[in-house]
């Protein structure tokens, strides 16, 4: 089987840590070239100087995925330094540990705004591209936590439940 990874451009959220991380580490050695988002910009910036290091191609693009414009500037960026995008990776995500019972509706926001609308942004950063292009693939990354029940994972079910349909609805013709 021979590597469909390579010359790929891929682009990640969520890249300063975690499964984000991982792949992008993994993508890059097997060729893909990488645009990392994330908040922790210093994190991102030194994956990046290591991907390259070792002969891959990466970029650091500070990003907050609450805000669209910052997304639509990572994909962007990902374009106009290698000529298209491949596939747009959404990991960004987080998961308060607080009971609904606590009615922390800031952190409820601050998840909706991450989780849903995170993943929104890519898309709608992404999509035009792909369609342009006639090409690409959207992974959408979603905690195994929105698909528990529990007093623990209450909370966090309903912001991981768009990522579930989206590959239906994207994959259409």
């Amino acid at each position: 089987m021979g590597n469909n990874i390579e010359g790929k451009v891929v682009v990640i959220t969520g890249a300063s840590s975690g499964l984000g991380e991982a792949a992008a580490r993994l993508l890059s050695a097997e060729g893909a070239s990488v645009v990392l988002g994330a908040r922790r910009v210093e994190r991102i910036k030194s994956l990046a100087d290591e991907l390259t290091g070792s002969g891959g191609k990466a970029l650091a693009v500070a990003t907050d995925v609450t805000h669209c414009d910052q997304v639509k500037r990572l994909v962007d960026t990902a374009v106009q330094t290698y000529g298209r995008i491949d596939v747009m990776i959404n990991n960004a995500g987080l998961m308060p540990q607080s009971l609904f019972e606590h009615l922390k509706t800031d952190e409820w926001d601050r998840m909706i705004d991450v989780n849903i609308k995170g993943v929104l942004y890519g898309i709608a950063a992404a999509l035009p591209y792909m369609k342009q292009q006639k090409f690409g693939h959207i992974i959408n990354v979603s905690s195994v936590a929105g698909h528990k029940v529990g007093p623990a994972a209450e909370s966090t079910r309903p912001p991981n439940m768009p990522c579930w349909p989206c590959p239906k609805v994207f994959g259409r013709k």
